[in-house]
C-alpha cells in the first residue's frame, strides 16, 4: 500500500534531481525522506509527491566543494585508522599480560605499527592519497 503525502518541510535538492525533506507519514508522524521520482519501491507515492516538492521551490542542490569532500574523505581515512588501532594494537598493548611476554623486537614493531598510523594525517596527500602501513606482528 501506497501513501500519499501532501504535508512536508525542508524541501531542498539532494542532488541535480531528487528532493530531500520531511514528510508527515500517516503512521510514522514527521520523519526525513529522500523523493526520487524514478524510486516506484517504498510506501510513499513519489509520482504524487515530487511535483508538490518541485513546486514548492526547494532550495537547489550545491555541489559540495573540494574542501568539503576533502573533510568527508579525512573522516573516513580516521574511522578506519580508528578501527585498525582498536582491532589489530590496543588488544596487545592494553592487555600486560600478552604485552609482557612480548619480545623486545615485536615490541617495537607494534609500536612502530602504531605510530605510522597515528601520522596517517600528517602524510603527503592526506586524506586523498594514503599509505597505509603494512601490519607484521
Amino acid at each position: 500500500m501506497q501513501h500519499e503525502i501532501t504535508e512536508f518541510r525542508n524541501a531542498r535538492y539532494f542532488n541535480e534531481v531528487a528532493i530531500s525533506c520531511d514528510v508527515n507519514h500517516p503512521e510514522m508522524g514527521w520523519i526525513p525522506y529522500s523523493c526520487d521520482p524514478s524510486d516506484k519501491v517504498g510506501g510513499i507515492d513519489n509520482s504524487k509527491l515530487y511535483p508538490l516538492l518541485v513546486s514548492s521551490n526547494p532550495t537547489p542542490y550545491v555541489p559540495p566543494t573540494e574542501e568539503e569532500i576533502a573533510l568527508e574523505e579525512a573522516v573516513v581515512v580516521r574511522k578506519l585508522r580508528h578501527l585498525k588501532l582498536l582491532h589489530h594494537v590496543d588488544p596487545i598493548v592494553s592487555n600486560p599480560l600478552r604485552w609482557g611476554e612480548m619480545s623486545e623486537e615485536e615490541k617495537q614493531k607494534v609500536q612502530s605499527y602504531r605510530k605510522l598510523l597515528l601520522d596517517i594525517p600528517q602524510q603527503e596527500g592526506f586524506p586523498h592519497k594514503i599509505n597505509w602501513p603494512e601490519k607484521d606482528f
